[in-house]
């Protein structure tokens, strides 16, 4: 009897310790597609980088932005977005636990698979997204990865959450105009977690 007793208390007092802490954010925002090409300048440039350095890095992004300014704003097919996160962090240390995002619509590029990464912050936690340049989309065999990037951000002091993405493929024919590039967009606010300075 006095073993149960001692069992029941040390699992309670592991889960009071961990406080694992469920967030939603809840985001609105919207997709934007185009198939358009454009010549090689810019994305070649920060392409080339993103496969030189196998990461991504402030001058391949700065360089990705700029391609991007080779688009008119009728170029881009835009769909509301909304998106809700669901975290669940460590609350007393502030770390990272799991992350689940839902897209609705939900962009059919996107790679549920995708390879992973967390970065806690003294801000909050940013979860990336990324598949390597030429790797082969899975869901679309046809298609190599340009840039494949979508980041998921939790802020402790303003309670707010994003989503930030870049999906840019390329038929393996070298077929033009059927490229898909896709950017994605959404902020909002999550669940009472404001943590003050």
């Amino acid at each position: 009897m006095k073993s149960s007793i001692f069992i029941f208390f040390l699992t309670l007092s592991v889960n009071v310790y961990s406080e694992s802490s469920k967030i939603l954010c809840e985001l609105d925002g919207d997709f934007s597609v185009t198939y358009k090409d454009i010549k090689k300048t810019y994305l070649a440039e920060g392409i080339d980088l993103f496969k030189n350095l196998a990461r991504q890095t402030q001058q391949s992004l700065f360089l990705l932005r700029r391609a991007k300014t080779n688009f008119a704003e009728e170029d881009w097919q835009k769909s509301p977005l909304y998106v809700v996160q669901y975290w669940e962090v460590d609350s007393k240390n502030e770390e990272f636990k799991s992350l689940t995002h839902t897209l609705e619509p939900s962009p059919m590029w996107v790679n549920e698979d995708a390879s992973w990464s967390v970065q806690n912050k003294e801000t909050g936690i940013t979860v990336t997204h990324l598949m390597s340049t030429d790797e082969t989309h899975p869901l679309f065999p046809e298609y190599d990865v340009q840039v494949y990037k979508i980041t998921n951000t939790f802020n402790w002091f303003t309670g707010k959450g994003q989503i930030f993405g870049d999906i840019w493929l390329k038929k393996k024919d070298g077929t033009r105009g059927k490229n898909p590039k896709v950017e994605i967009y959404a902020n909002g606010k999550c669940a009472a977690q404001e943590k003050k300075f």
